[in-house]
């Protein structure tokens, strides 16, 4: 993953868009990760497999008697 400083990200801000197509790019300043910037199509991709996870984690309660269905659902709603 590629990284440049928040100075380079203001001033070059066309370029890293662009280059968000290729791969995410963490933004550092003072020499100290700050932020992680990727494309929209890559950050679609990660919210649907932390959907999944929090499925499998809410069926995993179930089975195990630490929730009831109702009560898994409620929370998968809210977040």
């Amino acid at each position: 993953m590629k990284t440049i400083t928040s100075t380079e990200a203001r001033q070059n801000f066309s370029a890293l868009i662009s280059a968000l197509k290729d791969s995410p790019v963490t933004i550092s300043k003072q020499d100290k990760e700050v932020a992680v910037m990727l494309s929209s199509a890559r950050y679609k991709e990660l919210k649907k497999l932390e959907d999944i996870l929090y499925g499998k984690a809410a069926e995993l309660a179930i089975q195990e008697g630490f929730t009831s269905n109702e009560d898994a659902q409620n929370l998968l709603d809210s977040l």
